[in-house]
């Protein structure tokens, strides 16, 4: 199909719009043909290339091109700090090659059609928004635990992105102030699932690297009093971070994710010790409310086409008023 410079939309008012969504990870990019109400019509991954900056726009282009006709837009989630209302990006996370660029505008060269980009936490947050655990919630936070700890601040059904789009990287919170400088003392090291296979392996004295989160709860739920102990620790870890946001943001609800969110025993674990904590003051205080994300491995890809979605409407908006 061949493109002129101006975007190109489907006209059969019969069909719901779809649109092509990508989530950028460190070793994969997924990808899904979506409707505009999240319906999932095609999905697949393939290897993120990472070497350059053109073997990584040539990635996504050839990507769009598999879908050329069909999608109205293209949705990107993608790590590192990103200006989601120019498209800018500061960093990519651990994919170095995508640094300082506008990757919006690249991707519109190329491909003809609307693009977006918002950070992948930021989006995993937006899915619940948009149909998950924070659906019915104004104000709420998303803490989305794996190898480090990633998240959103939701303010009025939006996400807060900050001055330096900073809001929500739970990673660089300080868990203890005397050992400030020490860097496994910041939440991405203490409060990651490797902090938590860390301080099993110690307590246990297994290596590491015959630990996982399935095999930690496997045993925490087969009656393991040490494993249990060390899971409780973990989950303190956990509650005095999300009893530090109540005092913040005073959400109408904390949602958890990551692969650890699936696992009652954990929150049972941190609603245990949220209430053990609010029995330190002095008087009555709220206990933050807690449920697991929704989503699980689609958040990024719902979220992704959420803000998408809602870019158009305002730049319609937008073009009504003016």
């Amino acid at each position: 199909m061949e493109h002129n410079s101006n975007f190109v939309y489907k006209t059969d008012e019969n069909c719901k719009k779809k649109y092509l969504v990508i989530d950028v990870g460190g070793t994969f990019v997924k990808y899904a043909v979506m409707d505009e109400d999240g319906s999932f019509i095609e999905k697949d991954k393939r290897p993120v290339e990472k070497e350059s900056l053109n073997d990584f726009i040539d990635m996504l282009v050839s990507i769009y091109e598999s879908t050329a006709g069909e999608v109205e837009g293209i949705a990107i989630s993608a790590p590192g700090m990103i200006d989601s209302e120019s498209g800018f990006m500061y960093n990519g996370g651990s994919i170095f090659c995508i640094e300082n660029i506008n990757i919006v505008d690249i991707l519109q060269r190329r491909c003809k059609v609307p693009v977006s980009v918002e950070n992948d936490a930021k989006c995993a947050g937006l899915a619940e928004v948009w149909k998950g655990a924070l659906s019915d919630c104004r104000n709420g936070v998303a803490m989305i635990i794996g190898t480090a700890v990633g998240g959103a601040v939701i303010v009025d059904r939006k996400v807060l992105h900050g001055r330096n789009f900073m809001a929500g990287e739970f990673s660089y919170i300080f868990t203890n102030a005397d050992e400030y400088s020490i860097r496994r003392k910041l939440s991405a090291e203490a409060n990651g699932v490797p902090g938590l296979i860390r301080m099993v392996s110690a307590r246990l004295g297994i290596p590491e690297k015959e630990l996982n989160g399935e095999k930690i709860f496997a045993l925490a739920n087969q009656g393991d009093e040490k494993v249990r102990d060390v899971l409780r620790a973990y989950c303190r870890q956990i509650a005095i971070q999300i009893s530090n946001f109540q005092y913040v943001v005073d959400p109408d609800r904390v949602v958890i994710g990551g692969g650890i969110s699936v696992q009652p025993l954990f929150l049972q674990l941190v609603k245990e010790e949220l209430r053990t904590i609010n029995e330190v003051f002095p008087y009555q205080m709220p206990i933050p409310e807690v449920a697991a994300c929704k989503f699980f491995n689609d958040a990024n890809l719902i979220g992704a086409l959420y803000v998408h979605l809602s870019s158009r409407k305002t730049e319609a908006d937008r073009t009504k008023v003016s």
